[in-house]
């Protein structure tokens, strides 16, 4: 970045400081930056950790929150002022919701959400609108990342302050997507299918048809680790799971990446299944073999060739063959899934939960909502749309009520909504702690999804979110939240993020840009 600034002094005279020379813009703003946390001004502290900082890292496509941390902390530990966190802790001591926010944006974004969920627990009732925001939005390699900060803070699993601090179907929704990972969750799913009186055998169809074969050999792993028995040999051992259903069962838990064939020969395939549903009975174990090991493209892919060779649907033909007096219904039911589109199978497995028995299936619509990404909930949702002629939320809103709706409505929102609607809880009960964190926490390390955010809010609240702030705060708290609140990322930053391209490469220098002409 520039070298040390060429003048620090000021007069000799002892009259004002003189303001020196500089070699790079960083090195102008941890100057100004270490001026006002000397004289502790904390205007001028928000201007040069947050107002001020898009007009430098904009023009070079580097986020604010990216740059805050990567270049204006590592600058001012290096150009010898010492460490900014402690600093911030210090001087803006008086101004409690101010510095959490700037902490919030000097620390990693995970810890400071512990801390926010560790305050939605603590005390006299639980922040359920804190809970379902974050832990309802939580990218998947996010989860153990937050559970291990949660953990190096305050000693104790986050997973057992859930189970401490909540309760029924709603408990269940926040560990499986906020605690679990998605072979744990489904893990969990299996066991309770197995254990106790009777064998929940459509909840072991469901997460076995519809979970790839990455997710089955990590969910027969995690069974491992948590209940010490195979996942094949628990399900073997129940009395409802037996013959061609069993065999199917074990077939599709026993999947592995490893086992996929990357480019299938179709035509031997089709001639395969052909002879398997022809002639005097079916050879189910060859049904199962040739679906059990592909991919739910490649067996569309066979689907197709079928149809084109002989002219009749394998779906319909499979369906055919496997029903009748002697035929097993859950092992008929699993090869339907199989040969249905996945995300119209796992449409189909939602509405048949809201259709349970006297109650919703509130596992099934758990297991098949949590730990979708948002690409994936869209399909969901358009073939939810065009098979049953009805919106997924609005069924999830006429089926379930209180906590519990509004969690699985978070998980089939789009994420950026479902953070508006945080925000807006949080607003309402500005007068805590907890709300003012929730806040922060939902407003910092946000800057790529900003535009989408403050969109979200102006549909749900009629408003825009800068002018509710206005409205709801005031002072230097009110024109940091403001700045974070308008923030526009530069442009294509969002599509890089999504790639995984790195933003501001270590080993990259910066370019300086050239001064503004002179007026």
């Amino acid at each position: 970045m520039g070298g040390v600034c060429s003048c620090f002094g000021g007069d000799e005279g002892g009259g004002d400081e003189e303001k020196p020379s500089f070699a790079s813009p960083e090195e102008e703003m941890v100057y100004d930056l270490s001026k006002a946390l000397e004289a502790g001004e904390v205007g001028p502290i928000v201007d040069a950790i947050l107002v001020k900082v898009p007009r430098v890292c904009n023009p070079r496509g580097i986020l604010r929150q990216d740059y805050i941390k990567d270049v204006i902390a590592t600058n001012y530990a290096e150009y010898g002022y010492g460490d900014l966190k402690s600093d911030v802790q210090e001087r803006c001591e008086g101004n409690a919701p101010l510095k959490d926010l700037l902490m919030s944006l000097l620390s990693d974004r995970l810890d400071f959400e512990a801390q926010v969920l560790h305050r939605a627990m603590k005390g006299l009732g639980t922040d359920e609108d804190t809970l379902v925001t974050i832990l309802c939005t939580l990218e998947e390699e996010d989860i153990f990342p937050l559970q291990s900060a949660y953990s190096d803070r305050y000693e104790r699993s986050l997973e057992k302050a859930v189970i401490a601090e909540t309760s029924g179907k709603f408990k269940r929704v926040l560990l499986l997507a906020g605690c679990d990972s998605i072979a744990e969750a489904y893990a969990k799913v299996c066991h309770s299918a197995i254990q106790g009186m009777g064998t929940d055998c459509q909840a072991l169809i469901r997460i076995l048809v519809t979970c790839t074969h990455q997710v089955a050999n990590d969910t027969r792993e995690a069974y491992s680790r948590l209940y010490g028995e195979d996942l094949v040999d628990a399900m073997s051992g129940e009395w409802a799971v037996g013959g061609d259903f069993k065999r199917i069962l074990s077939a599709l838990a026993k999947k592995h990446p490893d086992n996929i064939v990357e480019e299938p020969d179709y035509d031997a395939d089709v001639e395969a299944m052909r002879q398997a549903v022809e002639g005097f009975g079916t050879d189910e174990e060859a049904i199962v073999h040739i679906l059990t090991n592909k991919t739910a493209e490649q067996i569309d892919a066979l689907k197709e060739a079928y149809k084109v060779a002989h002219g009749e649907l394998l779906k319909e033909r499979i369906k055919a063959e496997t029903t009748g007096m002697f035929e097993s219904a859950h092992f008929r039911n699993t090869l339907m899934g199989l040969l249905t589109k996945r995300e119209e199978q796992i449409a189909a497995y939602i509405k048949e939960a809201f259709e349970g028995w006297v109650t919703n299936d509130d596992w099934g619509l758990i297991s098949m909502l949590v730990h979708r990404s948002q690409g994936e909930m869209r399909a969901i949702k358009t073939q939810y749309m065009m098979i049953h002629g009805a919106d997924l939320i609005q069924d999830l809103r006429a089926n379930c009520s209180g906590d519990y709706e509004n969690a699985l409505v978070a998980l089939v929102a789009p994420r950026a909504r479902t953070v508006a609607r945080g925000i807006r809880a949080a607003m309402k009960g500005w007068f805590s702690s907890t709300d003012q964190g929730a806040l922060i926490a939902l407003l910092t390390h946000r800057d790529a999804d900003m535009p989408a955010l403050r969109s979200e809010f102006e549909k749900e609240v009629g408003k825009s979110l800068q002018s509710v702030i206005k409205a709801e705060c005031s002072g230097d708290f009110e024109k940091a939240l403001v700045s974070l609140a308008a923030y526009t990322p530069p442009t294509g930053i969002k599509a890089r993020l999504d790639a995984g391209e790195e933003t501001s490469p270590a080993d990259v220098e910066l370019e300086v840009p050239p001064p503004p002409p002179p007026p």
